[in-house]
């Protein structure tokens, strides 16, 4: 039966249903995509705290939170340049196959997004939080519930309460 309708039974997609129009979601997540290597490599060259004018090293280098920043900030550069990569041969590819990269490309997208906002609270801490702690830690409470919310199934419950 599964051949008749050319359906592949093995192909289990998270978020994107088979017969969406995968042109218009390519389109989409692309741009995003686009955005997020922008930001993120502009970001790597712009370092929290400056550089030493003489040596050319980032002044804050040493510190724990920096380094979180620029693992956090490398991590969402790549992901997101992963991301086109894989919409790019989606394209190309037999239809199932393509599906399923632009279903797996939602996720690495999100994984994305999440890098970017921990690396914004890292360099906001590694520039704040010898001068005002208080406001460093309300900044990476404000982004955590960020994160905590953007969860899937939290949002869906959340909606569910607030919608009747």
């Amino acid at each position: 039966m599964c051949k008749q309708i050319k359906v592949n039974p093995y192909l289990k997609t998270t978020y994107i249903q088979p017969g969406t129009n995968l042109e218009q979601i390519r389109n989409t997540l692309s741009v995003v995509a686009a955005l997020l290597a922008t930001i993120t490599f502009a970001t790597g060259f712009t370092l929290p705290g400056g550089l030493n004018s003489d040596t050319g090293e980032a002044l804050l280098a040493k510190k724990a939170a920096f380094l979180v920043f620029l693992l956090a900030d490398v991590y969402a550069m790549c992901t997101s340049m992963f991301v086109l990569f894989c919409l790019v041969w989606s394209m190309v590819l037999e239809p199932n196959m393509g599906l399923l990269l632009v279903d797996r490309s939602v996720y690495i997208l999100m994984q994305s997004l999440y890098a970017t906002l921990l690396a914004f609270v890292a360099g906001i801490y590694t520039v704040k939080s010898h001068s005002s702690l208080w406001a460093a830690i309300l900044i990476f409470v404000m982004c955590s519930f960020i994160r905590i919310s953007a969860n899937r199934t939290i949002l869906r419950k959340v909606i569910a309460k607030l919608i009747p």
